[in-house]
Parts: structure tokens; sequence; C-alpha cells
């Protein structure tokens, strides 16, 4: 993918975390393991089987994964009863308990799309060092929102009437950015190896929503609604905000001249806006049999300087309530456009927010990866692995066990079963054919989700073909008769 096309996968990944309940990505765990290039990205201090790769351009490697926690698509859209038995119906059809759908819901939950694409990668080995680089494309968005939100929406206030909805754990981030990475991996020792990796980011859109605290109360004696509320929102892209007179937006629209392609791509190679990362990695080999592995990847940060606009709003503010009813009425004829503008138009007058055009930072979610391997030959092989993102105010804890197998010269393959999201039922797989220098390579952490996509919390595939040379030779005699 080109960057041309970046600032659109933003714009529909950020529309997926508002307007679905399916997705959030993150690495495929069960590449760590396999014997392809791509596994350095999740460990500067791997080192490729073959002298020299080159991961294919725009048809290279590509990661498109993601994962929502609690809901399932069949959670929302589902057979109905009765005299509805013959037809599909949503959690808004009125023959539904809405209670029994909030009842999947935890306290705290969010929906994160993302996808990462190469746009050039390449590594070579010079002795006992092996170094890479790597140019691509990032697209992600979190979207966290409470359960007592949701209620709200669909039920109205009479589930607070006297007490107090909490929605400290509303959150939304989701960032385009481009990163231009050089590692290099270094043998110390016949045991020990250790990677480095170094990132400039060139940030090209972001949405970043700062939650320091946001509640509302309802007074039983007269409906009057409070909010409690320390928000600030930041936005960097190619917008055009227009206000009146007395300073509340009332358009927002993509820069003029930037429906032209020219123009775009020109905006797009000159985003004004970096950062830096930084990875490090390592691998130890205890015997024969034994190794260890960890990394930390993704701690950096971007700074955002061009077409920023800011929005904050703090303390307590008082209303009557607000209609939300046209958004879930399906009867209602106004247009979606006029029902989202009169509902933020009633939400700005609420806040009444506070606008300016500041620079600001945002962090990248770092991760951290630690692993472990048995050998029972050098062709068949066990993994286990802990991965750890810290993501703001969360942290998601995900483990993985994992089977690798050379099943021939040009075959590759992994079986690989995780707790992840929650779940304990993340069954994944993976092959990898090599003919001559061309390696193609396919896998999944959510092979149970791919087939029954309506049914998982789950979904997410990475892909790619490269070429290689100087591949090391592998000794197939002592593989087991079950291969």
């Amino acid at each position: 993918m080109t960057r041309p096309y970046v600032l659109q996968v933003f714009v529909l990944m950020l529309g997926l975390s508002l307007l679905t309940h399916s997705v959030r990505a993150q690495e495929m765990q069960s590449l760590y393991f396999m014997r392809l290039p791509q596994a350095n990205l999740m460990n500067p201090a791997h080192h490729p089987y073959c002298n020299f790769y080159l991961d294919l351009p725009v048809i290279g490697s590509t990661n498109i994964s993601a994962l929502n926690n609690p809901l399932t698509f069949s959670d929302i859209i589902f057979p109905g009863t009765g005299e509805y038995s013959d037809s599909l119906i949503t959690i808004l059809h009125p023959s539904y308990n809405i209670d029994d759908f909030l009842a999947k819901l935890d306290k705290k939950n969010f929906i994160a799309p993302s996808m990462h694409t190469n746009i050039l990668a390449l590594g070579f080995r010079s002795k006992n060092l092996y170094f890479n680089i790597n140019f691509s494309e990032n697209v992600s968005a979190f979207l966290g929102y409470p359960k007592d939100l949701i209620t709200l929406l669909l039920k109205g206030n009479e589930s607070f009437m006297g007490g107090e909805a909490d929605f400290s754990s509303l959150e939304l981030n989701a960032s385009a950015y481009g990163s231009y990475a050089f590692g290099v991996s270094a043998e110390i020792s016949p045991s020990l190896t250790l990677g480095v990796r170094g990132k400039f980011l060139s940030g090209i859109a972001d949405v970043s929503l700062k939650n320091n605290g946001m509640s509302l109360s309802v007074q039983e004696e007269d409906y009057t609604h409070t909010v409690n509320a320390d928000l600030s929102l930041n936005v960097a892209g190619p917008l055009e905000i227009q206000k009146d007179s007395a300073g509340n937006i009332t358009d927002v629209n993509l820069q003029e001249g930037l429906d032209n392609t020219g123009n775009l791509i020109q905006y797009l190679l000159h985003p004004d806006n970096p950062g830096f990362a930084f990875d490090l990695g390592a691998r130890y080999r205890i015997s024969d049999r034994f190794s260890l592995s960890a990394s930390v990847l993704d701690l950096g940060m971007i700074w955002w300087k061009r077409d920023v606009n800011n929005a904050s709003s703090k303390g307590n503010f008082v209303f009557r309530g607000l209609d939300v009813s046209p958004v879930f009425n399906v009867n209602d004829t106004s247009s979606l456009k006029t029902i989202v503008d009169n509902l933020l138009d009633s939400v700005q007058t609420i806040f009444n927010p506070t606008y300016t055009t500041d620079p600001y930072t945002t962090t990248l979610n770092p991760k951290v990866y630690v692993g472990g391997t048995l050998n029972l030959t050098e062709n068949v092989y066990f993994g286990l692995l802990s991965r750890t993102e810290i993501h703001k105010k969360n942290i998601l804890q995900s483990f993985t066990l994992s089977a690798n197998a050379s099943l021939a010269r040009f075959l590759d393959a992994t079986v690989s079963y995780s707790y992840s999201n929650h779940s304990f039922n993340s069954v994944g797989a993976g092959l990898s054919l090599r003919g001559g220098p061309l390696q193609l390579y396919v896998l999944t952490d959510y092979a149970l989700g791919m087939i029954h996509p309506d049914e998982t919390e789950a979904l997410g595939v990475w892909f790619g073909i490269n070429l290689t040379f100087g591949c090391k030779a592998r000794n197939f005699s002592d593989l087991p008769l079950i291969f």
C-alpha cells in the first residue's frame, strides 16, 4: 500500500472503531517463532536463516488483525424468535430484550482495529552482524467505552436516577504514521544475540481524547443532569474547521484542494509531524534444546505540529437532558448527517469547550515479549510466548503456545493456541512456502474466527512475499516418522 491511501485507511479504521463491535489488532504471536525474516519485527535480535531477503514492495508484508472485548458480531445481529424466527434482527428490534445485550458488556470495553504494511523491507548478513531496513505505514485506533454509556444511550437515564454513571473509561485514540526503521543484531557469542532498532516516525493524522474523569448524575426531583468532566481532545489532520461568531464549530471539511490526488500526495509526503522510537531485543541459547528470548518494542513518541486543533472542557455542567432517540429510531426520516450535527450541537452547547491550536505529543504503545523454545530436533520445536501491551490506562496480556516444524526444504508450518482478550479459544496456524528465491507466507492467530467470523471476538491475517538468497541448508534425516 502506498502513502496516498493511508489517510483513507485512517478514516476507515476510525469509522470502524466508532461504528462496529468486531475488532482489535495486534501483531500475530504465531509469527514470533516462525523461521521468517518478518519475525525480526517482533524481536530485533532475530537472525534470519537467509543471508539476504527483500520484502517485495506494495505486495509484501501486510498485517491486518483486530480484536474486540467482549462482543461478537452475532451479539449485534442474530436470528429472531417467535414470529421473527425466519429473520435476522438487531439489538434495537422491539422483540429483543435490551437487558440481555447489556448483560454481555463488561464495566470497561474496547474496540481497536489496526493495520501495518511494509513499503520496503530488506536485510543482509555481514559476518556476525545482521542489518535490517524497514519502511512501513501504520494505522491504528482504540475506542474504550464504559458500559454505563451504552446503558444510557439504549435505556435512557432511568438506570441512573438518583445515582451516578461512570464514564471515566471513555477513551479514543486513532493514529496514522509512517515508520523508517534501521536495525542491527549482533551475535555477541555462540549463545547470545542482541538487537536494536531505531525508528524515525512521520505522523500523518491523529485523534487523541484525554479523559481525566467524567461522570453523570441525575436528580430524582427535577430530572436535572449534572456532568462532571475533565476532557481534552487533540486532532491533527488536513481539516478546515469553520466556527460561528460565538466560537462554536459549525462545520468540518477536508482542506480545499486535497480532493486533488496530486495535492493530497504532496501533503502526505510532508506531514511535518516528526517522531522517534526504538526497539530492543535479546536471544540466549541455554543449550542445544533450550533457548530464551525477550524484546521491548515501540518506546517512542510523535510530535504533532501541523494542522492541529484542540478542544478542552473542565467543570460541572448542568442540563435537562440530551435527546439521542433519533439515532436509534428506525422510523426517523432525518439524514444521519442531520442527526449527528444536531447531537454535536447539543453536546457543544452543554460543555462549552475552549478551542486552541497548540502542538501536542502522543506516545506509542510499548510491547514486551518474553519467549522460550524447546527443540525436539533441528526442525521440530515448541515455543511459549508472553505478550504484554501497555495502552494508556490498559494492560493487554496474552500467552501463546506453538508447535513449529520444517516439513520439507520448501515448507514450514506452525500451529498455536493462545489465551488472549480473556478468551481461551484462539487457535492459530501458519504456512511458509519457498520455491527458489521466492517465499510466500500466510498466518493467523484466529483460525476459528476466519471460519466463523460472526462468532469471534478477533480476526486477523498476516501475509507477504519475500525474495531470499543464501539460506542455510537444513538436515531432514532426523525428522520424526509422523512427518
